[in-house]
């Protein structure tokens, strides 16, 4: 059992120091590593998917006492469980699950126990996928990333703390928001009118404020973060908000089937969350729609300028055509006024008259436009200057201040509502986590049950005999695979068997090109499958599951000495006495067909004394069994000849009991059919007569 970081052979200090400053403690470090949480681990600085998942293994070998390589025995033999893995990982709809899948692996017979928990554990998650909306399950998974928790929120300008003494300020620091340090009410009211927001400490309470500053006293020691900067409390719901939201309609859609799952989550909590994520957006700011106050004026503060510069225009236009058309009608006591020098006062009035006129119009217009209060009114007043100018300009300083006065409501409002949405939240990070690693985990077993219910595989039945029996297998690396009954040993399957039903130790003949390659690639792939706890390609299966499992390819042609004494060196492993399958293609070709044959019929042997299984795929089968006294059975798939198109009619079935030619008649009489002009063919045809 693993109690310490530094037990895994993997980590030493260093590493041990930085998964401890990554997690919190070694405690929770430890935990992730057994919980097999790849993606957390993989956050560490350096430390890559791929270095995560070998970590992981070495503490499962480690722990369990097992590791990948105890079972799959020879390099091809962990060929063909990649070769299934990189199948089952095109079914992910998540990285984590295709990280996680890395972790499955077959385990030997005397952890049975593991492997009968995994059956129930896949064979529970097929029957649930049977259920499932493939299509709409797939699109959510598909957007769902682990809970990232380390980053940090930009600084809130526009809020600030205001403490008089060190101990206020100490414990304002820990806030996103600006903190100043004053010593007098004054000095707080000139630090104040920089921000939209401000939050002064209770000694302050009761002192009178302008009114145009939006303040809060606040217990600057006892304030918690939802209060001061709900923008940080939300930011894990707002950063993470389609992963969780999306998780949620996963749990939810799968609790219309199974109720109790992630059952460590309340339906109640869900629903809390459900209605907080409704209120953000991914910036940690507010959806629009929840308050129509905040909805409004942002329509105001948005449209202002525009609004502005289109009655300045106008304003601009009726006050010019005013001014071209105007005339003046001096009178009487006017002209004896004009005299005495005072002319341009009587200018001035004229076209004051004018400009209060135009400018009165526009205000209103602009008031109206933009749908203000009467006391959003007030601030229009100041837009336009009381001294006559022609071109009107617009007074930006007044623009500025509706601008501020309606900031400064839109922030308080919002704040209002940031801090309902973030205390009610605050309570539901670790559920929002949870809850996403929950369904994140679901997709690696849900992976598995896409691809078992791609290929039809069905869970095997697992004995203590030594045999393997299938009907209606099919190998899952071909496409439209014919699907075939074999059976080798012990199974309650082998009844159509004939003479040596029982036997272990079995050599399949047959034609080139027939399918025994792809017969003992579906009985490894059987093996491998049956060993994980995964469903097998067969329709029906039973397995006797054992320690180890040897695959060996077709060889590239005659080896040199070097090769071939390493090759049968690899072949002396199978002679322990473990339980163990062995599946062999075509080793002939190591060397002449005299040797290989007394080489192969030695294996056997020892094969068969020690209780192993085995299927040897040969063209040597005759000459095999001259070279030994073991009841030794006899496979073959046949060629039955040729069909309208001279192609091969093939029966993929083995026959038991049967020793199959080869095609070289049939291809000879195939290519004296296509060319009967050529006697050649024919003459060669009449050989395999004689």
């Amino acid at each position: 059992m693993i109690t310490t970081l530094k037990s895994i052979p993997r980590i030493g200090e260093k590493t041990a120091r930085r998964l401890i400053e990554h997690f919190g403690s070694e405690k929770q470090a430890l935990d992730a590593i057994m919980k097999q949480d790849i993606a957390a681990i993989s956050e560490l600085g350096g430390m890559t998917e791929k270095s995560a998942i070998s970590l992981v293994l070495e503490a499962i070998a480690l722990n369990e006492g097992v590791g990948m390589r105890d079972f799959l025995k020879t390099g091809e033999a962990y060929e063909i469980y990649e070769r299934i893995m990189e199948l089952i990982k095109g079914f992910a709809h998540t990285e984590h699950a295709t990280g996680k899948l890395n972790l499955y692996f077959p385990y030997p017979s005397h952890k049975k126990d593991k492997i009968i928990l995994l059956q129930k554990e896949i064979g529970g998650i097929t029957g649930l996928a049977n259920k499932l909306d493939e299509n709409e399950l797939s699109t959510l998974l598909s957007k769902i990333k682990p809970v990232k928790t380390n980053f940090n929120i930009p600084a809130i300008r526009d809020r600030v703390i205001i403490a008089t003494n060190t101990e206020d300020y100490d414990a304002a620091r820990k806030f996103p928001v600006s903190v100043q340090l004053v010593s007098d009410a004054r000095e707080a009211v000139d630090v104040a009118r920089g921000y939209s927001h401000v939050i002064l400490g209770t000694s302050l309470a009761g002192m009178d404020f302008p009114e145009d500053i939006d303040i809060e006293f606040m217990d600057i020691r006892k304030a918690e973060m939802w209060q001061v900067a709900p923008e940080k409390e939300l930011s894990l719901f707002s950063k993470n908000l389609e992963s969780i939201d999306c998780a949620i309609s996963v749990i939810k859609s799968i609790r219309q089937q199974e109720q109790d799952f992630c059952e460590k989550i309340k339906n109640e909590e869900i629903e809390r969350l459900s209605s907080g994520l409704t209120k953000l957006s991914k910036d940690t700011d507010l959806k629009s729609g929840l308050d129509s106050e905040i909805d409004r004026l942002r329509s105001i503060a948005g449209r202002l300028n525009d609004v502005v510069a289109k009655a300045e225009g106008r304003a601009n236009l009726e006050f010019g055509a005013l001014i071209e058309k105007s005339s003046i009608t001096v009178k009487g006591f006017d002209l004896l006024t004009a005299m005495d020098g005072s002319i341009n006062r009587l200018f001035e009035k004229e076209i004051w008259e004018k400009y209060n006129t135009v400018t009165a119009n526009a205000l209103r217009a602009i008031a109206e436009e933009l749908g203000l209060k009467p006391d959003e009114a007030q601030y229009v007043n100041n837009i336009f200057a009381d001294e006559v100018s022609h071109p009107i300009k617009v007074n930006q300083r007044a623009v500025e201040e509706l601008k501020n006065h309606m900031q400064r409501i839109i922030t308080s409002r919002k704040l209002v509502l940031l801090r309902e949405n973030a205390r009610a939240l605050s309570t539901l990070k670790d559920t929002a986590s949870l809850m996403v690693r929950e369904v994140l985990d679901f997709d690696v077993r849900y992976t598995i049950a896409c691809f078992a219910r791609k290929y039809s595989l069905n869970m095997p039945l697992l004995n203590d005999h030594k045999g393997i029996g299938i009907t209606g297998g099919a190998s899952i690396f071909l496409e439209n695979a014919v699907a075939i009954n074999y059976n080798v040993g012990v199974s309650g399957m082998n009844s159509c068997t004939g003479k040596l039903k029982d036997a272990r130790v079995v050599l399949l003949s047959g034609v080139n090109s027939g399918g025994k390659t792809t017969t003992l690639e579906l009985l490894a792939q059987i093996v491998i499958l049956a060993h994980m706890g995964f469903p097998v390609p067969a329709k029906e299966c039973e397995i006797g599951i054992v320690e180890e499992f040897y695959y060996f390819g077709k060889s590239k042609g005659t080896m040199d000495a070097g090769a071939f004494e390493s090759t049968i060196k690899e072949f002396s492993a199978v002679s322990n006495n473990k339980s163990k399958i062995v599946l062999t293609d075509e080793m002939e070709s190591i060397t002449e067909p005299g040797a290989s044959a007394k080489i192969i019929s030695g294996i056997l042997e020892e094969l068969d004394d020690n209780g192993g299984m085995g299927v040897f795929v040969s063209h040597l089968a005759e000459s095999i069994l001259k070279n030994t006294d073991r009841n030794i059975r006899v496979d073959g798939i046949e060629a039955k000849g040729l069909d309208d198109q001279h192609n091969l009619i093939v029966d993929r079935n083995p026959r038991y009991n049967y020793l199959a030619r080869s095609t070289p008649e049939l291809i000879v009489e195939r290519l004296a059919r296509k060319n009967k002009d050529n006697e050649f063919y024919g003459r060669l045809l009449r050989k395999f007569k004689i």
